[in-house]
């Protein structure tokens, strides 16, 4: 499967994600907000990092809820991934989807992946990466802190496998 690209993306949805994306971290709930998609941490069940919904009264208002009781890194890595499947997929979501602790949602797999895929792109661009190794950072940790991902997210971003 061909690696997604944010220029892959409508302009409005690019250029959103990509205001955010010239310092670490990259703020995910302003990316949401440039969207019109809110974005609210809550109490769901334990086995939920997210979903999206679509407001049923405007039919045209889309909410993102987070597991509050989840790591900020995780809630972060839901949001993008959550703003993945309302940039790529929200033709096809009907009202709400709920993705679960493995970002399994009922979509397909190919769906999914390019939602995951996003979500690292969006969080992870190589721009900014490059930029904090350029500054002489070579350690995963203290990169992932900077980009206020987990580490094994980080390593597979890289490519990096232990």
């Amino acid at each position: 499967m061909a690696r997604l690209s944010i220029s892959q993306l409508q302009p409005y949805a690019a250029e959103a994600i990509a205001r955010h994306q010239q310092e670490a971290p990259v703020k995910v709930g302003a990316i949401a907000s440039d969207l019109g998609v809110k974005v609210v941490i809550s109490d769901l069940p334990l086995a939920v990092s997210g979903m999206l919904t679509l407001d049923q009264g405007d039919r045209k208002t889309w909410t993102i809820k987070v597991n509050r009781h989840e790591h900020r890194n995780r809630q972060r890595f839901t949001i993008a991934h959550e703003i993945a499947h309302f940039v790529l997929h929200r033709d096809v979501i009907g009202n709400e989807l709920v993705d679960d602790t493995f970002y399994r949602s009922g979509l397909s797999e190919k769906r999914e992946f390019e939602a995951n895929a996003l979500a690292a792109e969006i969080l992870m661009p190589w721009p900014l990466i490059k930029q904090l190794m350029q500054h002489g950072e070579r350690d995963i940790e203290i990169l992932a802190q900077a980009l206020q991902v987990s580490s094994a997210a980080l390593k597979i971003r890289l490519g990096v496998f232990t």
